[in-house]
This record gives structure tokens, C-alpha cells and sequence, in this order.
């Protein structure tokens, strides 16, 4: 019998304890997988993430697990954004922040990159209430499906998507858009990290009875596939990897490590990311776009 089932048998708070011992996996994970200061440098940048999306938290919740939950993930985000920029090499840079529902990732940009790095963050999102959100704390932010984004009047050198992809209907024809039309050469995609692709996310898994009335674009996984897949999916998109890293929400050198099979139930092990280049050389091959 694992932990969990153990407090069952007992009557305990079975939900308050898994938060508990996830939010004790994330910090160790971030320790070990040497996030730590950038995690701290993130904290102090914004101390308050609880309106990191649309939807709210229960404030006991938020507190004993989530903004640790979160703020592992952004770390290690960051870590990835500030190597785009630092491969992308040049100055006053200008990042498409496609699908941001906060303006936290602009912020926390803003704060940690080389002097002269950033020029300009821009949020794309179809949500007017994350755009308006954005927008009231000064943010620069764009009300649009990431789909029918008006790339001319943006122009970034640098796309951004952080958990974005898995919820679009056709995420190979919006990759490819970039690739074609785009004025961005390099793209920085994360999603959740699988490793056999699927369709749909638990959501889509639940009896009738048990599903939502109605799904925003922010809660429903469309598509999960496994870190091979999203590449060839981007490959005939029209774009080629430069780096891929992966960041898992448990240790693996702690006894915590015994909860990667909850984290691979309940929500995911870990997220994978990678900077892709424009490349259009096998997209150009197929002739149905």
C-alpha cells in the first residue's frame, strides 16, 4: 500500500497530504535540477502568482501546493527563455508570448535578462479577460486566436508558446503558419511531458456525467504526445530543433523520487521544451497546406 492509501485507511485528509508531499517532489526536483536560484530570483520578481490563469485557487490550496507547483514550472521556463534569447544573440529583442494569460513571463523577462536583451514581450491571447488582466498591470497584450495571429503587426524575432500547443484543434497547421508567414526565425515551444503520445487529456477521458458543461481553451487538452512526436510534427510544420531540455516535478536522487508514478496518474511527470529554428525544407515537400 503506498502513502496515499495508507492515510485513507486511516480517515486522514488524503488530498491535503498528496499536495503536501507534491509540493515537497517540486522543491527538491528544483534543487536538484539546479533551479534553485532562479526559482528564489522568481519569487522576488512577483511574490504573488495566484492569478497566474483565468480560473482561481483555494487559498489553503494555493499556499501548501500550487505556487510551489507553479513556480517550479516557471523556473524552469525562464531558464529556457533566457537561453533562446542568449542563443538568439542580438539585442533589443522582440517575443510573441503566444497564449499568456498573465504577463508573469514578460515580467519575470524583463527582470532577468541581460540589460538591452528585451526590447518588447507581447501576450497573444484569445481570452479577453487574460488580455484586459495583462493590459491593467501596464503588460502589452493582443486579444486574438494564436491561430489567426496578425504576425505583420507584431514582428518578433521570437515566439514563445508555454503549454499552449496541446490545447489547439490543429496544432501542425498553426506551427506551420509561423514557419511560412512568420517574421520570427527561431520558436520556443513547452507542453506537458508524455512519454507515449495520446489523444485528448484526462477531461476528454471522464464519463459524460462527470465532464465540464463547457470547456475554455485554457482547461482542455487537445493533443499529448511524447517528446518524438511534437518534433516530427515540427519538422514537417517547417521548423527544426536547436535544443530540447526536460523538467521533471520529482527528484530523482530522494525518496520522493517513489512519487513519479502519482505524478504520471494524476497530472504529469515532468514538461519538455525545445527552441526550434525555422526550416522549411520537408514542409515545402508537401503540397496540401
Amino acid at each position: 500500500m503506498n502513502v496515499i492509501g495508507l492515510a485513507k485507511s486511516f480517515g486522514l485528509d488524503t488530498r491535503a497530504l498528496y499536495q503536501q508531499l507534491s509540493a515537497a517532489s517540486v522543491r527538491s526536483a528544483v534543487v536538484e535540477q539546479g533551479l534553485e536560484d532562479v526559482y528564489q530570483r522568481l519569487e522576488a520578481v512577483i511574490p504573488d502568482i495566484s492569478d497566474q490563469y483565468t480560473g482561481g485557487f483555494d487559498s489553503q490550496e494555493y499556499e501548501r501546493y500550487w505556487k510551489i507547483k507553479m513556480r517550479g514550472l516557471h523556473a524552469w521556463q525562464v531558464s529556457l527563455m533566457l537561453a533562446a534569447v542568449q542563443n538568439l544573440g542580438r539585442p533589443s529583442l522582440v517575443l510573441a508570448d503566444i497564449g499568456d494569460s498573465s504577463g508573469n513571463h514578460a515580467r519575470y523577462l524583463q527582470a532577468l535578462a541581460p540589460a538591452d536583451a528585451v526590447a518588447r514581450v507581447v501576450s497573444v491571447n484569445l481570452d479577453p479577460v487574460a488580455v484586459d488582466k495583462v493590459i491593467a498591470r501596464g503588460g502589452d497584450a493582443v486579444l486574438c486566436r494564436a491561430e489567426e495571429m496578425d504576425l505583420a503587426g507584431i514582428r518578433p524575432n521570437l515566439f514563445m508558446t508555454f503549454e499552449m500547443v496541446e490545447h489547439l484543434t490543429d496544432p501542425l497547421r498553426f506551427l506551420h503558419r509561423l514557419a511560412e508567414s512568420g517574421s520570427a526565425d527561431h520558436l520556443l515551444m513547452t507542453v506537458p511531458w508524455r512519454r507515449k503520445s495520446r489523444f485528448g487529456g484526462a477531461d476528454l477521458r471522464m464519463p459524460d456525467d462527470r465532464m465540464s458543461a463547457q470547456w475554455t481553451a485554457e482547461e482542455l487538452h487537445i493533443f499529448e504526445l511524447c517528446p518524438d512526436d511534437w518534433l516530427l510534427l515540427a519538422r514537417l510544420a517547417g521548423w527544426r530543433p536547436i535544443l530540447t531540455r526536460l523538467y521533471r516535478q520529482y527528484p530523482l536522487r530522494s525518496p520522493l523520487v517513489a512519487l513519479q508514478p502519482l505524478w504520471r496518474a494524476l497530472d504529469f511527470e515532468g514538461f519538455w521544451g525545445v527552441l526550434l529554428c525555422r526550416d522549411l525544407s520537408v514542409a515545402s515537400r508537401y503540397k496540401a497546406w
